[in-house]
This record gives C-alpha cells, structure tokens and sequence, in this order.
C-alpha cells in the first residue's frame, strides 16, 4: 500500500511523452496496426471457452418433519449458500414443486428444468436443472426414468423402493457459440436397492452417449454410493471408450478421512461416504472440486453438503503449452473506495479472474472494523481455494497480515519477519514474507507473499534485500515473489530485485499502473519469478477493478522456460 491505515499518500503522476512531430505519421500507422492486432486478440480472447461454475446440491424434500432444520427456516440460508458460489450450472435434488419455484424465484437469472418423478409433471420429488440464462441457452431438455423402461413416466426400475428419475437439458454457451454444446444431467439414485443403483449409473452412461455424441458431459447428483461402490465404477469407467470424470478425485487424488457429504444438518459432520458426485467429460479441465462446508450456528443449510466444480472447456485438438496464473492483491480488508466492506465482490473478482494462486495483502482476521470476520477462511469459503493466513501485526482485537489462496493444498506456511526500525527510534507498522510450497500442474512451486513499508524507502530497500537473500537458500527452486512492494519499477528498492528476479515479461510491457484504483498512477503491486528457476513471466495484465478495494489486481501468467 501507499498508505497507513488512515492517511494515503498520493502518487506523483507521471510526466507526459512529448512525441517529435516527424515521428506522429509513423506513430499513427504503427498504434493502427497494434489496435488491429489488439482487437483481434481481444476478440480471440473473447470466444475462449470460460469456466463453467456447477453445483450439485440434495436441498432435501420440503416436507420433511425436520424440527428446527425445515424448510421454512432454512430456506433462505440454503439459497444464500448457492449465491455465494454463484455457480453457472446447479443441479439440486429432492426437490418438491414448492421448492423449485421458490428457488427459480429466488435465482431470477437462472431458467429452471424440472419434471415430478411419479408423473412427470408436478407430483413427486424431482431433480432439478437450474442454468444462467445470460451464460446458456437450451437446445434441447428432457427427462428419463432410472429403470428398464426409461421413457416411462413413473416407472420404477429393478430393486428400487422408489421411482427414480434423470433430468437433462442441452445447452449452447452464448460466450462461446462456435464451441460444442454442454450435456447436463442430474439424477438422485435409489437408497435402497443395490441393484437398481448399479443398473441406474449404467443407464445415464448410455443416455449420455444416446443424447451428447457431440457434446461435452456434466453430470451432477446424489448417487447413495460411496467411490468404493459399484455404481461409482459403472459411472466413472476408465475402461469406458469416453471417460467421465470424477472432479473430486482429479483435485484430490489420495482419498481423505473427511470426504463425507451427508451432514444430518450437523457442520461438523465430515465423516462417512462421499455420495454426492459432480462428473464431467475429458473435454473439459478440472480447474477446482470441493465439499462447500457452510454453516451457520454448527448448523447446515440441508442435510447434505453441496459439492462444487469449476471446470474449464478444452480443446483436445489445439495444442498449448499449461500456464500458471498468479494473482496479486491488496484487498484493503475489504473496503471499497465507496467505503462499502464487501468480500462479497473481492471473491467474485478472484474467481473471475481464473487465477490458480492469489496473494492477498491487508487481509484482516477478526478485527472490529471488519465486522469479526475471519476474512482468510470466507474468501475460502466464497471462491472454493485452499487458503493460509499469515499475521503480521495485532490488530483493532483482532490480526491483520496477509493471505494465500490456492487451487491446490499449500504446503506449510512459514511466516518470515521483515527487517524493522529498531529502538531508540519506535517501530513503524511489522511487515511479513509468506512462504509456501504449492503442487501445481507446472511441478512445485514456492511462493512469497509480502508487502513493503509504505513510506521508508531506505526501509523498503532493506526488506527487499532480506527477501532477496532468502532465495539464495534454494535459487534452483521455481519461486514466485507477489504482492504490494510500495514502490514503483524505477525505485531503487526494485532494482535490488533487478538481478535474480524476472520482473516483466520477456517481451515489452508497458506500464501497469495499480495505484489508487480509481485513476492509477503508479505501479507498485508485482508478481515477478527467479531467473533459476523453470518458470517465466509471459504476461501481466492489470484487472479493470476500480471499486472493491485502493489497488486494482495485477495477473501473471508463468510458463516453463522453453
């Protein structure tokens, strides 16, 4: 930050580029051939597939005589659960007429498709679709019975103690026509016959086929299966001439001790079989799975947890290089430049940003001014990521410091205490360096978080030396330095880095001003890489955020040095 926790120093703005007249006719043509290539590349950018936000949540029936977790008085927490993942696509489960329109009410931008399992039409439990109707739009949409005779309405298939049914709809992604459609289906399995819950996984396989030969797949339900179980075979068959996937499993390859998605309306109960699935074709990049964990008093908002995947279609035939985006902000514990205190929208721009790693500075835990919210484990909660907090200082009966997020788990968390004034002199304001370690798809990773004193740069300069040392433990290692150093490209403070560390890309960048966010003047947020290590900085690019906090965020994109 420029600033201490009351008073900003404004930046000095940068003089304006006098431009020799005999150069303006050249100027003029060269800025039109780069408009034109920015334009294409916009409009590239612009038809590549976005990630597609799914939740698979069991609301369970309205009816049930559930005592202090009925419907009428969870109703409204079950739907602030979905809004805060805000997915594109949601399949739920025992799901009653009442319930879906209360629902379809509710979430007015998304269409709902829907049908009661004992008629077809309103009667029974149903599995319902709900998808954006500014994100897709349905091709086709239907419904099957999970028994021998699928197209039966009512039918009751094998050992099953109930009708069971699937419901699917095909849809086309308006941000990207051209691409292939989405098959969605969601379906609940019977709880009590083992037979008919092999058989019903067996079906959807064979509809999925029957029904998206050309298109991508994303199933959601409750199966009343856990992963060791044949259904989940017969579904997730690795034998099978097109492979679904177990989103869960991709991100979380060792089976966990608390994967368990029946909760009894209890938070705390984490144990027992993973029954709820959210699945998808190869097609498609899993880019996060997790088990949302909300509660209020200890309490959930239905008697199943909600399961979330972000995936990100692909393109089998087009060749790319992975990357590694990694996002630096500082987030003003929250505080808007219209002085609105909102994770809220820091989480909605960390996830539209599609980053794999976030480092976060002024992140508050606890304190007053921020309402006692543990920010580090709500922006978690809010965006799917793991996530770590480091405590720089005490603060306002709370800590304040910084965080990371990450799509992967983050190894232990080291917190390094930066070079300080010392006595006589008092202390300015403790700062910090996070370090962790991070499996990402580009092979291990070491981040460090920080953020520089604001006003000294003598003080400045020392801390990023220290920081600079502190590579030299492991130069070899792929290390990624991220956050708000306080100073600007031409400071001397960053040319302690200037040596070791890749601080732009390869190719010229210009500059990325990030501060104040309202009308930037200045850069001083960075994510910069060692030069002995693997990755490179191929580009950044400054998100176009002027409200949610006094910086706008800076996003790196790291590939393996070829």
């Amino acid at each position: 930050m420029m600033h201490d926790h009351s008073m900003p120093i404004h930046a000095t703005p940068t003089h304006a580029i006098r431009i020799n007249a005999m150069l303006k006719t050249w100027l003029f043509h060269a800025l039109g051939v780069i408009w034109v290539w920015l334009g294409a590349a916009s409009e590239a950018r612009c038809e590549a597939p976005a990630p597609v936000r799914v939740m698979s949540f069991n609301i369970r029936y309205g009816t049930a005589n559930d005592g202090i977790n009925r419907w009428e008085l969870r109703k409204e927490f079950l739907v602030d659960t979905i809004r805060d993942f805000d997915p594109d696509l949601l399949g739920t489960q025992e799901t009653l007429a009442s319930q879906r329109d209360y629902l379809a009410d509710a979430l007015k931008s998304y269409a709902v498709v829907a049908a009661g399992r004992d008629d077809g039409k309103q009667a029974g439990e149903m599995a319902a679709l709900y998808y954006r109707k500014d994100r897709f739009e349905a091709i086709d949409e239907g419904h099957f019975w999970l028994s021998d005779t699928p197209e039966k309405v009512g039918s009751k298939g094998w050992d099953a103690a109930l009708p069971r049914i699937a419901t699917w709809v095909k849809l086309k992604d308006l941000r990207s026509p051209e691409a292939k459609p989405i098959l969605f289906v969601n379906a609940h399995l019977d709880h009590k016959g083992q037979k008919a819950r092999v058989q019903s996984a067996k079906l959807i396989r064979v509809k999925l086929q029957e029904l998206g030969s050309e298109a991508r797949w994303i199933v959601t339900g409750d199966f009343n299966a856990s992963p060791s179980d044949e259904p989940y075979r017969a579904l997730f068959d690795p034998a099978a001439e097109r492979k679904l996937l177990d989103t869960f499993r991709v991100m979380h390859p060792v089976q966990g001790p608390d994967e368990g998605t029946f909760s009894s309306f209890q938070a705390s109960q984490t144990s027992g079989p993973r029954i709820d699935w959210v699945g998808c074709s190869e097609d498609f990049e899993v880019r996060l799975s997790r088990i949302d964990r909300t509660s209020r008093q200890g309490r959930t908002a239905s008697d199943h947890f909600a399961i979330l995947a972000v995936l990100r279609p692909t393109d089998a035939s087009a060749k790319s290089d992975p990357v590694l985006r990694v996002l630096s902000y500082n987030i003003h514990h929250g505080q808007g430049t219209d002085g609105v205190l909102s994770l809220s929208r820091i989480a909605k721009i960390i996830r539209d940003s599609d980053a794999d790693i976030v480092a976060l500075q002024e992140v508050d835990q606890g304190c007053q001014r921020s309402q006692g919210t543990e920010q580090t484990q709500e922006l978690a909660r809010l965006t799917g990521y793991y996530a770590v907090f480091g405590k720089a200082i005490d603060f306002d009966g709370g800590q304040y410091g910084q965080a990371i997020l990450s799509r992967w788990p983050i190894g232990e968390l080291q917190v390094h205490l930066l070079p300080n004034e010392t006595a006589p002199a008092p202390k300015r304001e403790q700062r910090i360096a996070l370090d962790v370690s991070i499996p990402t798809d580009l092979g291990p990773v070491r981040l460090l978080g920080t953020h520089l004193d604001h006003s000294k740069e003598s003080l400045r300069q020392e801390q990023a030396q220290w920081i600079d040392r502190l590579l030299s433990q492991a130069p070899e290692i792929s290390t990624v330095l991220a956050g708000d150093l306080n100073a600007t490209p031409t400071s001397a403070t960053l040319q302690v880095f200037a040596e070791r560390w890749q601080i732009d890309p390869r190719r010229a960048t210009p500059e990325l001003a990030t501060y104040p966010s309202e009308s930037p003047k200045t850069r001083i947020d960075y994510v910069m890489t060692n030069r002995a290590g693997r990755l490179v900085v191929e580009s950044l690019e400054v998100l176009s955020e002027s409200v949610a906090s006094d910086h706008r965020p800076i996003v790196a994109t790291l590939r393996v040095a070829r």
